[in-house]
């Protein structure tokens, strides 16, 4: 690709391109860019067209709300870090090569780590810890579930593109199963899937905070040992959905952590792998967690591999701390004074850090304007858009290739944490 500036570079459109914005990262996007400005063509994701709509690709580095160089932006960003006794290394939504080197920064500077969806990714964390679980991937979906049970899931919302891309699709390697797929919705009756799956679908509305204690029922209506069985509409319902669950040659159970209430996620999320562990025992089933926006699952990954912590961590005289327990809630560390500064990492959007009396360094790309200036802004690309990477997929087994679609204005997260690094060096 021409590496000539953005105004100078003719229209173009390239394809096979990847969505950095939702966890389930479809890869088979057709963009155009032209003057800088970069729109997906033809595609039926509304959360896709209005994030692509904003990345602006044009900002100064900022210090106390005063433009500035990026090389005195960089000297500054690394004053207050030295100046530090615990930074806080918050948000998080990078790609692979942005985590790998913002948890090297954070060794050095003895950080703490908190991805802003890190109390979601904790609730799956939890159960896996405790119990195990059966869980699938995208691809198995698409291609051999004969039933999909979106569990209190609001998918149409959040992964706007999981029925049409997965599940409601034209082929699959099982072609029996997909003549036969079906798709039910347990949950609030506002979030279930309206008709634009075309699959025959099932309805059983009730309450979030219902979802762990119906499905005990389901797994009682087919293990046959609930009776009498519930009454009512909502008995009726589950009853009938048991029944095209013990009918299914593979089941999957489908959830998205942060959309349940923190008060039962935990229980939830157990129920539905305890339901699927019971029907393995004579068949196949599997669980789906959805999730992984603003590279969730990505930090999660590589915190994994390289410290053995997935959900948190922390450093302290070079020695990991792992703080599983308390993470995903940045503010609430700053404000307990667990941190005295927060380094606010952002590439996918244009969310505000948590305000307060500990000084901020926010890298987020161009149009991040938070209420209140921080002490320093550094602009950053975006992945997959202004600079090649690698992210991590919700279901957690690929890690797809992100390509360049325009000319960068602006360094990666990556680059620019590194040169932070490189301006600490200096200060020793």
């Amino acid at each position: 690709m021409s590496e000539t500036l953005a105004n100078s570079t003719p229209s173009l459109a390239t394809d096979e391109v990847t969505c950095v914005f939702c966890g389930l990262h479809c890869d088979d996007l057709s963009v155009r860019q032209k003057g800088g400005t970069v729109a997906p063509t033809r595609l039926e994701c509304a959360k896709a067209n209005s994030a692509f709509a904003i990345t602006a690709n044009e900002a100064a580095p900022r210090v106390d709300g005063r433009e500035t160089t990026r090389e005195k932006a960089i000297a500054a960003a690394a004053a207050l870090l030295a100046a530090s006794r615990r930074p806080l290394f918050g948000g998080l939504g990078t790609d692979v090569n942005g985590m790998r080197a913002v948890l090297r920064l954070a060794e050095r500077c003895d950080g703490l780590l908190d991805h802003m969806h890190g109390a979601a990714s904790l609730r799956n964390l939890h159960v896996l810890q405790q119990r195990g679980w059966h869980t699938t991937t995208l691809g198995e979906v698409h291609n051999r579930a004969d039933l999909v049970v979106l569990v209190g899931a609001e998918v149409e919302r959040a992964f706007p593109r999981f029925l049409t891309r997965h599940v409601a699709v034209r082929h699959a390697l099982q072609g029996e199963r997909l003549s036969a797929r079906r798709l039910a919705y347990l949950g609030p009756a506002a979030q279930a899937p309206g008709p634009a799956s075309g699959l025959p679908t099932d309805v059983v509305t009730l309450p979030q905070d219902a979802l762990a204690e119906s499905l005990r029922t389901l797994q009682g209506l087919l293990a046959g040992t609930h009776a009498p069985g519930p009454a009512g509409k909502r008995g009726t319902g589950l009853k009938a959905l048991a029944a095209q669950i013990a009918a299914a040659a593979y089941p999957v159970f489908v959830w998205a952590p942060a959309q349940l209430p923190a008060a039962t996620a935990d229980l939830v999320i157990a129920a539905v792998c305890d339901l699927v562990a019971m029907i393995n025992r004579t068949r196949r089933a599997a669980g789906l967690a959805l999730g992984g926006d603003d590279g969730g699952q990505t930090a999660l990954a590589a915190m994994g591999w390289l410290t053995g912590f997935g959900a948190g961590v922390g450093f302290a005289g070079g020695a990991l701390q792992p703080r599983g327990e308390t993470t995903g809630d940045a503010d609430a560390l700053l404000r307990r004074g667990e941190a005295d500064l927060l380094l606010y990492l952002s590439s996918f959007s244009r969310r505000i850090p948590p305000a307060g009396e500990w000084p901020v360094i926010a890298l987020a790309p161009p149009g991040f304007e938070p209420p209140d200036p921080v002490q320093v802004y550094l602009p950053i690309g975006i992945p997959g858009i202004d600079h090649v990477g690698q992210i991590i997929r919700t279901d957690g087994v690929v890690a797809l290739p992100l390509r360049r679609v325009r000319p960068p204005r602006h360094p990666s997260a990556a680059e620019t944490l590194d040169a932070i690094a490189g301006a600490l060096g200096a200060r020793a």
